[in-house]
């Protein structure tokens, strides 16, 4: 199989998710809480990942799955290992606001290489796509357009953020805020990861940046935004800073 092929798969998977997150969008909704009472779960979350688990266990049977919500399937000889986030911006979701997503991404387990990702954006009607050495693309009412990120010599710029859950972890992110921010005029808070680094490829942010964010969040961005020719830090075990500009990160 292509990578073509392969991010076929993942747009295909982000669809079924995104149609389920669609159907219930404002509609009455079972809401629990995870790591702290701002960490929602609700059914649309639930019915998304499922979703999307059916979809590629139909297109790809011998891959991988890992998910936000539900136990990993992992598959002895497997080749690709599929990262899900059925609803990036779950609080944003549960409140009524647009701006959430459901994003499909996949690993080369051989290379360790994310190679293919799927991000759609139901009520903004957005779809961003992105395959390993075959660029990203947007797709917004029936236009496909290729991300190349913000402009180089935009002055202006605008940075944009998230929180952690944690706030020892909050702390630690604003202050390092206090150091990025003389380099720009406006900061951003969309409540989606996931979008945020998406708004960069597409330039209409010029940086992203947070602390403690989950792969399943930054799994497909990240591809999205790299293949848009950007610099790029995905989080470690041992470094929890994620970063998406036209400058490597340094604070």
């Amino acid at each position: 199989m292509t990578l073509e092929e392969l991010l076929e798969c993942a747009h295909l998977a982000a669809e079924a998710g995104a149609k389920e997150l669609r159907s219930r969008f404002r509609g009455d909704l079972q809401i629990s809480t995870k790591s702290s009472v701002a960490d929602y779960v609700t059914d649309a979350d639930l019915a998304s990942e499922t979703a999307v688990r059916a979809t590629l266990a139909r297109l790809r049977p011998a891959d991988s799955i890992t998910g936000e919500e539900f136990d990993a399937k992992l598959q002895d000889g497997a080749r690709y290992r599929w990262s899900i986030d059925p609803l990036d911006g779950t609080v944003n979701f549960a409140r009524g606001l647009a701006n959430f997503a459901t994003s499909v991404a996949a690993q080369d387990l051989e290379t360790g290489s994310w190679v293919v990702g799927a991000i759609i954006a139901p009520e903004l009607g957005d779809t961003y796509l992105a395959s390993r050495g075959g660029g990203s693309w947007r797709i917004r009412d029936g236009q496909r357009t290729q991300l190349f990120g913000p402009p180089a010599e935009r002055e202006a710029r605008i940075l944009a953020t998230g929180f952690s859950y944690s706030a020892e972890k909050r702390a630690e992110e604003f202050a390092t805020l206090i150091k990025l921010m003389p380099d720009y005029v406006d900061m951003r808070r969309f409540g989606s990861a996931a979008l945020d680094i998406c708004h960069v490829a597409e330039g209409t942010i010029d940086t992203y940046f947070q602390v403690d964010i989950k792969e399943h969040d930054w799994a497909a961005a990240m591809l999205i935004a790299e293949e848009a020719g950007l610099q790029i830090k995905r989080p470690t075990e041992t470094d929890d800073v994620a970063w998406v500009s036209r400058e490597p990160f340094s604070a």
